[in-house]
C-alpha cells in the first residue's frame, strides 16, 4: 500500500538500523552471547545489489554442546542411519532435544553404526511422551555415548536447530541423571520453598530456577567448604541470566535470618552489613532471591584483615585459545612452587583459570597484595610475549592478564562449584593438574550436568590452609 494510505500510527514498512563500520568480530561474538542469529555485512566500497554474491556476508551463530545418543533414525538411502536422537540430562531423567543429519563421513557412519547396533534396546530411554515426528524410524539405544554437537539455537520446545555432528567424546563418561527427588528431598529438608520454580534461569538449556536450587541443594557441603563463613557477593539474577543482573554484597533487610551479616568497615572507615553463609539453609535462601554466582573475600568473618587464599586469575585476550590459558598456568605452578608453595588449578566457569594458594591466615592485606603484584610483575617480565600484569585491554593483546587484584582487600573471586551467570551455565570447577591438561574449556562443566559434578565434588579433596607467604615479604607494603 502507498505510504499516503496507511494509518498514521502504523510503523513504516522499512526500519533500518545503524550500520556498524569496523570491530566486526567483538560484534559478532557479542551478538552470539546475546542470543541473535548472526550478522550480515557488506564490502563497505560495493554498491547495493539484490541477489546472492561476494560482497555480502552472513556470519552465523554456532553452539557447541554435548548430547547424549538417545536412539538412531534409519535412512532410507541404504546407509547406516540418517540421523542421531539426541538428549540431555534434566529432572531426573534423558529429555528429548532433537536430531542431528550432518557431519557424517562414510567412515564415521560406519564405526558409529556398529556401536549403536551393540547398545540397542526396546524402549526409548527419553522421558515423557515423545512427538509422533521423534518416534518415526527410531531405533532406540542404551544412553552410553556422549557426542558433541554444534547447532544454531534451541527451538521454543527445547530441541536444536541446524545441528551439526562434531565426534564422539569417549572422554566424557554420560552424565546419569539423578533422581530429581535427590534436589527435591534436600530443599525439602532444609525448609526451603522456591517460588516461580518453572522459570527459565538459562534460557539456552531450559534450566529452570527449580533445577537451580537442586543443583545448589545437592553440592552445598562442598561449596560450604570455601564460601561457608567467607564474605560474599553475589550475581543475582531475579528474572533469570538473560536479563538484568546486579551483584549485591550488602544486606539490605530482604534475606532471611539464614543469610548472616557482619559489620566491616570500609576505606572510609564507615562500617557496613556485607552477607554470609554459614550452612546449606543460607546458600539456598541466596538462591531462592534469585542468585546464580557466589563471589568470596580471600578472607573469612572469624579473622577478615588475613585471607586465608591466594587467587591468581589467568584472563585471556580475545584471540587466545585454551591451550595457552593451561600451558600459562603451568608457568605459575612452577614459578610459585620455586618460591615453596603449593597450588591447586580451577577451571572459572567462564574463558579462564584461577590458580590458588590456600594459605594459613597469617600475613595481613597489605602484604599479601604487595607479595602478590610483585610475583605477576616478575612473571610479565620473564614471559613479556605471554603475560602481561596490567588490566590495560591494550596491553593486552595477544597475551593473558594475571590478574593479582583479586589479593586486596575487598575484592572477590568466585567460588568453587558456583554456577556462572553466562550461556551455557558453566561451573567453576577445581580440578588436579593432571585434569587440566586433558579439559577442554575454563565453561567445560555446566549445571545441566549437576550428577556429573556431584560426581566430581565427591572426589574432591580441599587443600589444606597451612601455607605461608615467604618470610622476606610477609610484612611487606
Amino acid at each position: 500500500a502507498p505510504l499516503a494510505a496507511l494509518p498514521a500510527a502504523a510503523p513504516p514498512p522499512f526500519v533500518y538500523a545503524e550500520h556498524v563500520r569496523g570491530g566486526g568480530e567483538r560484534m559478532f561474538a557479542a551478538l552470539c552471547i546475546a542470543g541473535y542469529e548472526g550478522v550480515v555485512s557488506k564490502r563497505a566500497d560495493a554498491p547495493y545489489r539484490s541477489g546472492r554474491g561476494k560482497t555480502w556476508l552472513k556470519a552465523k551463530c554456532t553452539r557447541r554442546q554435548e548430547f547424549v545418543i538417545g536412539g538412531w533414525r534409519a535412512s532410507g538411502k541404504g546407509r547406516g542411519f540418517a540421523s542421531l536422537l539426541l538428549g540431555v540430562p534434566e529432572n531426573g531423567g534423558l529429555r528429548y532435544a532433537g536430531r542431528v543429519g550432518t557431519g557424517f563421513d562414510e567412515s564415521t557412519i560406519a564405526a558409529l553404526g556398529k556401536r549403536l547396533a551393540g547398545l540397542a534396546v526396546d524402549a526409548p530411554p527419553f522421558a515423557g511422551k515423545l512427538s509422533a515426528d521423534a518416534r518415526r524410524d527410531a531405533h532406540w539405544v542404551r544412553p552410553d555415548l556422549v557426542a558433541e554437537i554444534a547447532f544454531a539455537e534451541f527451538t521454543n520446545d527445547g530441541n536444536v536447530r541446524h545441528a551439526s555432528f562434531i565426534g564422539l567424546r569417549d572422554d566424557k563418561p554420560v552424565a546419569k541423571p539423578r533422581p530429581s527427588a535427590t534436589g527435591a528431598q534436600a530443599l525439602a529438608k532444609l525448609g526451603v520453598t522456591i517460588t516461580s520454580p518453572d522459570r527459565i534461569v538459562f534460557p539456552e538449556l531450559g534450566l529452570s530456577k527449580a533445577a537451580l536450587a537442586e543443583y545448589y541443594a545437592v553440592l552445598a557441603d562442598a561449596i560450604l567448604v570455601e564460601a561457608g563463613g567467607r564474605l560474599l557477593s553475589l550475581v543475582r539474577c531475579p528474572q533469570g541470566r538473560g536479563k538484568a543482573c546486579f551483584f549485591q554484597k550488602h544486606d539490605s533487610g530482604m534475606f532471611p535470618d539464614s543469610v548472616r551479616h557482619v559489620p566491616v568497615a570500609g576505606t572510609g572507615g564507615k562500617a557496613e552489613d556485607y552477607l554470609y553463609i554459614d550452612d546449606a539453609a543460607g546458600l539456598l535462601a541466596c538462591v531462592q532471591m534469585g542468585t546464580i554466582e557466589f563471589h568470596g573475600w580471600g578472607s573469612r568473618v572469624a579473622d577478615v584483615e588475613r585471607p586465608d587464599r591466594l587467587v591468581f586469575d589467568l584472563d585471556p585476550d580475545e584471540g587466545l585459545g585454551f591451550a595457552a590459558v593451561k600451558a600459562a598456568a603451568l608457568l605459575v605452578r612452577d614459578r610459585l612452587a620455586a618460591a615453596g608453595m603449593t597450588s591447586s588449578p580451577m577451571l572459572t566457569g567462564g574463558k579462564g583459570v584461577h590458580v590458588i594458594v590456600a594459605l594459613a591466615p597469617g600475613a595481613e592485606w597489605p602484604a599479601v597484595k604487595a607479595w602478590a603484584r610483585r610475583f605477576a610483575t616478575a612473571m610479565a617480565a620473564d614471559h613479556p610475549a605471554d603475560f602481561t600484569a596490567t588490566m590495560s585491554k591494550a596491553k593486552r593483546k595477544g597475551r593473558i592478564f594475571i590478574d593479582w587484584l583479586r589479593n586486596q582487600r575487598g575484592a572477590t573471586a568466585v567460588m568453587p562449584w558456583s554456577v556462572r551467570a553466562r550461556p551455557g551455565a558453566g561451573v567453576a570447577v577445581p580440578v588436579t593438574w593432571q585434569a587440566l591438561a586433558a579439559s577442554s574449556a575454563g565453561n567445560a562443566h555446566s549445571a545441566a550436568d549437576a550428577g556429573a559434578i556431584a560426581s566430581l565434588a565427591r572426589r574432591w579433596r580441599p587443600p589444606p590452609h597451612d601455607q605461608q607467604l615467604p618470610d622476606a615479604d610477609r610484612d611487606a607494603g
